[in-house]
């Protein structure tokens, strides 16, 4: 009797360790064979991981020129966008490989976990705008294929029409490369900016990138309620 125990407990303790590496491993894969399922709210985002890369293997994604160019400042150029992310890349969490094509797009090489990092950061990107802004009276709403954002101002919203721009800025490039790695081509990605005003049913912005060019005063901003 004392054999068998002692032999069950060996059995449990292998079984244990097991099951530890196993979670070890998926977690190693990006969560690729256990995803962690979470409760969203109406808001939150969540990317569907449609392209797997098995372990050992890479795949390559093009970002679009426009997404390059949003990247940059007035005085950069799309190599200084470049060379940013090979500084950025310590311990090569982004990517394998980059390259600046002659088209301007941005050819990037990754594996499944350098994927999943991309994914999950744009997720927490998007999520973490959502929250602040909804403390501030601004309602986002982002579709579920990443192709229009809609920005609501509620009564009294203490958003401003520079303090959204910033934010729309890491919003507009978050979406984008939510495509991108989904698998959509770089001249199909689009996205839809809509902003309103909850009180009048006012539309303040109505626009498609690449291609979008807005600009708006703080009177047409806040309409009535600031005059």
């Amino acid at each position: 009797m004392e054999k068998i125990k002692k032999a069950f407990g060996f059995t449990s303790l292998a079984v244990l360790i097991l099951l530890l590496l196993y979670v070890k491993y998926a977690y190693d894969r990006g969560l690729e064979l256990w995803p962690v399922k979470t409760k969203l709210t109406n808001e939150e985002v969540r990317i569907e991981r449609k392209i797997k890369i098995p372990e050992g293997e890479t795949k390559e994604f093009i970002e679009p020129a426009f997404l390059v160019g949003l990247s940059q400042t007035s005085t950069e150029t799309p190599k200084d966008v470049v060379e940013e992310l090979e500084e950025g890349n310590y311990g090569r969490v982004w990517y394998e490989r980059v390259k600046l094509n002659e088209d301007g797009t941005l050819s990037m090489t990754v594996t499944g976990k350098q994927l999943e990092h991309w994914l999950s950061t744009r997720e927490d990107d998007l999520n973490s705008r959502i929250k602040k802004n909804k403390e501030k009276g601004m309602e986002i709403k982002i579709d579920k294929d990443y192709t229009k954002v809609t920005y609501t101002l509620k009564k009294g919203c203490e958003k401003s029409s520079l303090e959204w721009l910033m934010d729309a800025q890491v919003i507009l490039g978050s979406l984008f490369e939510a495509q991108v790695f989904t698998g959509v081509s770089p001249e199909d990605c689009r996205v839809r900016e809509v902003v309103k005003r909850e009180s009048d049913g006012m539309v303040l912005i109505d626009a498609v990138s690449p291609g979008a060019s807005y600009e708006i005063t703080d009177a047409e901003w806040y309409g009535e309620e600031k005059e």
